[in-house]
């Protein structure tokens, strides 16, 4: 179903060339990702990966199989997930996909894992990764990312008060952040991280590095100090309600690649939130009028919409239709009025509002 020759449809600054896509790009088409302009040796990442957040224990290995055997060549994880479990299950599913003959060596699967905010600082990326070459079995990843800009809470419960010598009152973001990662240190204590990972892209660990979350102010930071600019790939949440508009428009004229996440959905898009939004994407009429008028389900016309906006894609599912559901969406194109008017769904939504995923997450600077 998926075989072929691997097709690029992308321009100078490695963008979605929608007017050359044709029926032949199929999941394993691929984007560059690098950290370096002048750097001749270009990584290349599928358009579409899976997604492994907020899978099960057994769900990593079995889904993530499935992922591979319906012709994904990325897989998307991170050293968190699963209560630091995925990473694992994920590694025992290479194993088994190279015994069943379902990739024929390592480097047919592109595998982006995420550094930890528990680890922040130069030692302990350092170590994060290591662990999650461990886990993996792996000598290196393809690209390792900054999962967040900032340091893990000492508590991720909002009834507690964890005090700190770097929090004024208890609305500080900063009441959680560790001691010696207070609002003045946090940029420095970042820069190390990155440093880290500079050092680790260096010396063959990972072939590209990356960040995630990361608002125009924390990658403006970011930039004063990094040795490799820019990032390969900024991972954010973005869709219809939450375009992040100028977060994109940013990126792609340094040079980021933007991958969005929760494309289809989000784990805050509770009942109340969607009735507040006005409803959920999938009903929308300009979802549904694309849909009907393609002959493609309103899932894949929200994936679709993400790729034309220049952004690449890791949606998640456990069902075997669904998945190759999610990477059909290569052979047609949604015009520049549906484009348009699937964008304006986010009017009327005021700043932030239609976030759906770390609506209570305190780190903003």
């Amino acid at each position: 179903w998926f075989q072929g020759v691997v097709s690029r449809a992308i321009d100078a600054r490695g963008l979605l060339d929608c007017a050359a896509l044709t029926p032949l790009h199929h999941p394993s088409s691929e984007l560059i990702v690098n950290n370096n302009a002048h750097d001749d040796n270009c990584v290349l990442m599928p358009w579409v990966g899976f997604g492994t957040y907020r899978l099960g224990k057994r769900q990593s290995r079995t889904a993530t199989l499935e992922a591979l055997k319906s012709g994904y060549r990325q897989i998307d994880t991170a050293f968190i997930y699963g209560g630091q479990t995925t990473e694992l299950e994920v590694g025992k599913t290479l194993q088994d996909a190279l015994q069943m003959g379902v990739i024929q060596s390592r480097e047919d699967v592109f595998i982006t894992t995420k550094q930890w905010r528990e680890y922040h600082g130069y030692d302990a990326s350092m170590k994060c990764l290591e662990l999650s070459l461990e886990r993996l079995g792996v000598d290196y990843v393809d690209m390792w990312m900054m999962h967040w800009p900032g340091p893990c809470f000492e508590s991720r419960d909002k009834r507690q008060t964890v005090s700190s010598e770097n929090a004024a009152t208890e609305d500080d973001p900063w009441l959680h952040a560790k001691e010696g990662m207070g609002v003045n240190e946090i940029a420095a204590v970042r820069a190390d991280t990155w440093r880290a990972m500079e050092d680790a892209y260096r010396r063959g660990k990972t072939r590209s590095i990356a960040v995630s979350n990361f608002t125009i102010k924390h990658l403006e930071t970011l930039k004063e100090t990094a040795t490799l600019w820019p990032p390969a790939v900024n991972q954010i949440e973005s869709h219809p309600y939450y375009p992040q508009n100028d977060l994109i428009d940013y990126c792609q004229k340094e040079g980021i690649v933007v991958q969005a996440y929760a494309a289809l959905g989000g784990q805050d898009g509770t009942k109340a939130k969607w009735k507040a939004l006005g409803g959920k994407r999938f009903e929308s009429a300009p979802v549904l009028e694309a849909s009907e008028r393609l002959h493609k389900t309103p899932a894949q016309i929200l994936l679709r919409w993400s790729l034309q906006r220049n952004c690449a894609i890791v949606p998640k599912t456990c069902d075997p239709d669904r998945m190759k559901e999610n990477s059909d969406i290569f052979d047609f194109e949604l015009s520049e009025e549906e484009m348009k008017a699937i964008a304006n769904l986010s009017e009327g939504v005021g700043d932030g509002e239609g976030r759906l995923c770390w609506r209570t997450e305190k780190l903003r600077l």
